[in-house]
């Protein structure tokens, strides 16, 4: 028998220490899934209560109330905030923001989540998984999420931390089709091949009986087979924490900061760079390798020194081989020197420091053959758990053994209410024995709630007793076992919908919902803190992966598109030197939070009243109004809006010209009018006067006719006057 590898020997005997301690949590893990799934009486029960013509009856409560919390809990995406340690570019910590977004879409991470949180309340412990696909994106390699069945852990029983920090070892053992393995791992089909079946895998059984609904072919039999020559391995990856010696540099030059292990820094000491000297000019060390490489076509056609010749035809500036003269550019000799970052690491111009990280070590093994072991770029497992109710150890108790007592005591309530009911509506055939063939008649009444019972004539007629009905008390139990069971889970039948005992009005219903989900804000608190975990070790790998330049399409709800560009290289335009990265994700420590609440439901309409009251108060614009919406097309209404908003505008410049015309227009009439009215006085005052003078006319030739007259009369008068006698003296 040949010798087993020395860490496969390692796993294998851990895989043993651990299964021992986890094996009473495992079985009870196993049995509360059952349950979940509906699979709630034990053989022995199914036989008794057949044996009564009774039916194992289930009404589960349990399944309804952790398919409602994994909706609850999974209502929204998670929203991350990023915050630089130290003196780390806050730009960049909110690009990772987006980064992680994005990692979380790609990999339906809610739809990973659901599957963690049902783990969480079945089996009272859920775990996520990160880790870095080489060959996914064409090549590039991804960050990829799954969740893993806590019945496939193996953890250190003395961890005590809730996220498994202080855990020795962590095993991951589960069985897969040889066929799968070569597809799988197709650079390792040899040894797969010549792998051998074990059994240290251990899943313990229960007493739970098969339902109608219970899977045909449970997955993790050892008799399960795609093909005749295809077999069931165990597959093994054990993750140790381990001390690993590594070289950090700082390339002033570049101005690059590089964590790099042995290996790794040799090849670095190998990377070729150049010397560029210039005249009248400080001497110029190029390190990136991107110039490099260009200097080195420049090397390889013009040699060590050229200068620069402007063509007089043309006025174009071409390099020549050799040291400038005197129809040169002025000044433009150019000496390269090729060497070896290796020789500025001894001159001490890139700075060298020996440091000891924190690494997570990689073994996996299938059966008894080691298939390859590496050391990943992280800090802390890859695997984060999400413990219900820990309480220092690895193996917490679910939510659903807490109920399991009282969902048993449903059960049976429900399944002797309709024994009884079966029962009290039998039909007695009293029939003389020996009259009839009870068999017969049987098969002739042979339907529920018949009976058929002979008698003897001689004997008497037997007194046939009715049902006696059942006690009221006995609904009430069940009732109240029901309540029992949302009080404990925390989910309520309001908030599955149930229309009794809810209030009449909105905001009734709204304060209820809102005081319901204080039990899942608790819980809340458990995934976010998980979350948190995930999203630094999701960093890490993103630091080690994505070091070339990238770009992401980021969907943002009621928006496009966001584009980010990481670890983008800036040259200067006019030198072609490189002078920086931006977006550059490869340096600095970052800590990552979960916006509280981000994943629990949210109230559309509660929500857009409190925005609506902040936007008539002027705290917001219309903008961010529309963002507390489920409108589409958010810019195509903001952009309606706007010219509609100008329409408006348009409108009402134009009431009011119209409202000043008509006014105008009314004073023009009042004016017109007294104008009107002055011409007719002024008319008749020219009347009027004219009149008057006419008069005065007819007056002053009146007066002159009637002195004319008078005069006429006078003379006339005097022409018959008597004359006097001429010298008569009249005496006294």
């Amino acid at each position: 028998m040949p010798e087993i590898n020395e860490d496969v020997q390692l796993t294998h005997d851990l895989l043993q220490e651990y299964s021992s301690a986890r094996q009473n949590w495992a079985k009870q893990a196993i049995e509360d899934n059952e349950f979940r799934n509906g699979k709630q009486w034990s053989d022995d029960h199914i036989k008794v209560l057949r044996a009564r013509a009774q039916e194992p009856i289930v009404v589960n409560t349990i399944y309804p109330a952790v398919e409602q919390a994994k909706a609850l809990l999974t209502s929204n995406r998670p929203r991350f905030q990023c915050t630089g340690r130290d003196d780390s570019d806050n730009n960049t910590a909110r690009v990772f923001s987006d980064l992680l977004s994005w990692v979380w879409d790609q990999n339906n991470g809610n739809g990973v989540l659901k599957q963690v949180i049902d783990d969480y309340y079945v089996k009272g412990m859920g775990a996520m998984m990160a880790y870095a696909d080489p060959l996914a994106d064409f090549g590039k390699g991804d960050i990829k999420l799954c969740a893993i069945d806590p019945l496939d852990l193996y953890i250190d029983p003395a961890c005590r931390d809730a996220y498994l920090k202080d855990a020795a070892h962590i095993i991951i053992a589960r069985k897969m089709m040889q066929s799968e393995l070569l597809k799988t791992f197709p650079s390792y089909s040899e040894i797969i091949l010549e792998a051998t079946e074990t059994s240290y895998i251990d899943k313990p059984g229960t007493s739970r009986g098969q339902l109608w609904h219970e899977e045909v072919i449970p997955h993790d039999k050892a008799d399960v087979r795609s093909a005749d020559d295809d077999k069931q391995l165990e597959v093994f990856e054990r993750y140790t924490k381990v001390k690993v010696p590594y070289k950090r540099s700082y390339d002033p030059f570049n101005d690059e900061e590089k964590i790099m292990d042995e290996e790794q820094f040799n090849d670095y000491l190998d990377n070729p760079v150049f010397l560029v000297e210039r005249r009248d000019a400080q001497p110029e060390f190029v390190t990136n390798q991107n110039q490099v490489a260009k200097l080195q076509g420049v090397y390889d056609t013009y040699g060590g020194v050229f200068h620069e010749f402007q063509d007089p035809s043309t006025g174009e500036i071409v390099p020549i081989k050799g040291e400038e003269n005197e129809y040169s550019v002025p000044g433009s000799t150019t000496k390269l020197t090729p060497m070896v970052i290796a020789t500025l690491v001894e001159d001490k111009l890139i700075q060298i420091v020996e440091i000891i990280l924190d690494r997570i070590e990689c073994c996996v093994s299938i059966g008894d053959q080691m298939l390859y072991k590496k050391i990943k770029p992280i800090e802390n497992y890859p695997l984060v758990t999400f413990m219900n109710g820990h309480n220092r150890n690895p193996y917490p108790l679910s939510d659903v053994r807490l109920v399991k007592g009282l969902q048993e005591y449903i059960n049976k309530i429900r399944s002797l209410i309709v024994a009884h009911a079966s029962s009290s509506t039998n039909v007695k055939l009293l029939i003389p024995r020996g009259s009839m063939n009870k068999k017969q008649l049987e098969e002739e009444w042979g339907r529920a709630g018949t009976a058929v019972i002979e008698f003897d004539p001689e004997l008497g007629q037997p007194i046939v007793a009715g049902p006696v009905p059942l006690p009221n008390e006995l609904y009430k139990n069940e009732a109240d076992a029901r309540q029992d069971i949302e009080q404990i889970l925390g989910i309520y039948s309001s908030m599955q919908g149930d229309p009794k005992n809810t209030p009449s009005t909105y905001k009734g219903t709204i304060a209820i919902d809102e005081f319901g989900q204080r039990r899942i804000r608790s819980k809340k608190d458990d995934i976010e803190a998980s979350l948190n975990v995930m999203g630094k070790i999701i960093i890490e790998l993103m630091q080690a992966m994505y070091t070339d330049q990238k770009m992401i399409r980021l969907l943002q709800p009621n928006t496009g598109p966001k584009e980010i560009e990481v670890n983008k290289r800036e040259f200067d335009p006019i030198t072609g030197s490189f002078i920086g990265k931006t977006n550059d994700i490869t340096v600095g420590r970052y800590d990552v939070q979960v916006v509280s609440g981000s994943t629990l439901p949210s109230n559309r309409w509660a929500r857009f009243e409190y925005y609506k009251e902040l936007f008539q108060l002027g705290v917001i614009d219309q903008v961010e109004l529309l963002k507390q919406t489920d409108v589409a097309d958010y810019e195509g209404v903001l952009k309606r809006s706007g010219i509609a908003a100008q329409q408006a505008q348009q409108v009402e410049q134009l009431t009011e010209e119209l409202k000043k015309t008509k006014g105008d227009l009314q004073t023009a009439q009042r004016e017109s009018v007294h104008d009107r009215k002055r011409l007719e006085v002024k008319e008749f005052e020219v009347k009027l006067a004219k009149a008057e003078a006419k008069a005065e006319m007819a007056a002053q030739l009146f007066s002159h006719r009637a002195g004319d007259e008078l005069k006429k009369i006078k003379d006339e008068a005097k022409a018959i006057e008597p004359k006097p006698p001429k010298n008569k003296v009249i005496g006294l």
